[in-house]
């Protein structure tokens, strides 16, 4: 079917345009993308068709392409030393005529790609590469870029030190007041869980292509907002752990190919957390943000990854759920529904999936009044969010996994390591209801959005003149510790002189820390 939006583009900057506009030591590029317009005599179309999506992503590489070759051609002309390259993704934008707007439009699923990226030409002095987004993952009309897209273009860049990847654009289900709303933002379970797929085998096809000098990298694969993603954390998640889709170019089309069993392809371990690993063993500076399993650490069988000799400072920030949708932490009573992640399937978790497009929009007029959405995102948010005590069984093996990687023999060079994440004590009214009075759960003023505090552990190594131990701080709490086997693992660091463990209390604070990304 012949596709009902008319794509307005303008004419791309052409090279000299983009050679004439070139820093010399910063290189920059926000590819444009066509206005989107819906032609007056036809209704407006709730999903974008396969057709535009196309040519959207071949519009968006051939000034990918045009941008590569202009800085190479600059690179010809007069040479610069420590380039620093700059890829900044824009929001879609629509001009509509008649026939209103509606929500499915805002929350793309499909992932931009670079077509044919082994041709784009060598660029020898860029040394570091950015990729992110010009805005917030909860701001509308968000174009989500495939997780392999920032290793394919490392490997054109021979001298590169550092890649920079502040949102890899996975989203995290928001927790609207609107049921119209939930629905419209709903993260379709299916493309995410086959682009986290993607990570992996990008990882695998460009390891041996990217460049030796690369030992720096943040990879975050989700944008933390100031609350600590405002979830509803009663409700149950993926298990992005299972099948995916293997997708292949074929021309200048994504064609979806065939199921691929996870079994085969990732002996049933989270493809993200396999993923870093591999890329891990080559680093010297890694700073992650994700959903992940133990299987993240090179802490004991013969695969590829199993040490990262030259890691020296290790950043992980790990979600308090785990991609299998098994959360790491319980409410404070031991609260867990929902404790298994649900089954991705091609007939519900792929847009449009099995949702009655004509009743949405009915809840959503009804709705109207009573969610404006003038205000404030953060004042048309209801979370649930009450997962503050970890869950021994699930919590210990990946504290297990990091103690054993961050010994000598698996990484001989390190600095400095933590592993942690942000917990947050904001229940629904009817669970605020079952805990008022109560001691179990940390005292909270509802006007400022609840409280929050970071848990997790630092480690630091041996110093220079000291006892030959290294040291743990230990913040998670003075009611729960870990177990046994954790902590003789812990012990046995720094060559079997063990460790000073220190252990601090919890810091609640109204926000955390927040990066600046644009």
């Amino acid at each position: 079917m012949a596709s009902q939006w008319l794509l307005i583009t303008e004419p791309p900057p052409s090279q000299e345009e983009i050679l004439n506009s070139l820093r010399p030591q910063n290189v920059f590029i926000k590819p444009t993308l066509p206005l989107l317009v819906n032609p007056p005599d036809l209704p407006f179309p709730c999903w974008e068709s396969l057709d535009v999506f196309e040519a959207i992503n071949a519009h968006v590489s051939a000034q990918v392409h045009t941008f590569f070759n202009a800085v190479r051609a600059r690179q010809d002309m007069c040479p610069a030393k420590d380039v620093r390259c700059d890829i900044k993704i824009c929001t879609q934008h629509f001009g509509i005529s008649e026939g209103g707007d509606c929500g499915h439009r805002a929350y793309d699923s499909r992932r931009l790609t670079i077509h044919n990226p082994d041709t784009l030409p060598l660029l020898i002095h860029v040394i570091k590469l950015r990729i992110h987004s010009e805005t917030a993952e909860h701001d509308n009309s968000v174009r989500p870029v495939s997780p392999r897209v920032p290793l394919d273009l490392a490997t054109r860049l021979p001298h590169l030190r550092e890649l920079d990847c502040p949102w890899l654009w996975e989203r995290l289900p928001i927790a609207f007041r609107s049921q119209a709303a939930r629905k419209y933002s709903r993260v379709w379970a299916g493309p995410w869980r086959d682009s986290r797929a993607e990570f992996a085998r990008g990882v695998r096809d460009t390891m041996s292509l990217l460049p030796p000098t690369l030992t720096k990298a943040r990879l975050w694969f989700w944008l933390a907002s100031f609350w600590a993603d405002e979830m509803d954390q009663a409700a149950q998640m993926p298990d992005l752990v299972g099948a995916t889709y293997e997708v292949e170019q074929v021309g200048q089309a994504m064609q979806q190919l065939s199921l691929s069993s996870a079994g085969d392809e990732f002996k049933g371990r989270d493809p993200v957390s396999l993923g870093m690993r591999t890329l891990g063993s080559r680093l010297e500076d890694i700073d992650i943000r994700a959903f992940i399993t133990p299987d993240l650490f090179p802490s004991g069988d013969s695969t590829v990854g199993d040490s990262w000799p030259k890691m020296r400072h290790l950043k992980v920030e790990f979600h308090p759920c785990a991609p299998d949708g098994r959360w790491y932490f319980s409410g404070p009573r031991g609260e867990d529904p929902c404790g298994a992640g649900f089954t991705i399937t091609e007939e519900e978790h792929y847009p449009p999936g099995l949702d009655d497009d004509e009743e949405l929009h009915e809840l959503d007029s009804d709705e109207a009044e009573e969610y404006n959405m003038t205000c404030a995102l953060q004042d048309y948010l209801r979370p649930d969010m009450f997962r503050i005590l970890p869950i021994a069984e699930r919590v210990n093996p990946l504290l297990l996994a990091f103690a054993l990687s961050i010994r000598k023999d698996k990484m001989p060079s390190l600095q400095d390591a933590e592993l942690f994440t942000w917990l947050r004590w904001y229940p629904s009214e009817e669970r605020a209801q079952e805990y008022a009075g109560s001691d179990d759960a940390p005292q909270f003023d509802e006007d400022r959005r609840g409280t929050m505090f970071r848990w997790g552990l630092r480690y630091h190594g041996p110093q220079e003149g000291g006892d030959g131990k290294g040291k743990l701080t230990w913040q998670v709490g003075q009611n729960w510790k870990p177990g046994p086997e954790v902590m003789d693992a812990f012990l046995e660091l720094a060559g079997g002189d063990g460790v000073n463990m220190e252990w601090e209390e919890f810091e609640f604070v109204n926000k955390r820390e927040h990066h600046i990304f644009f």
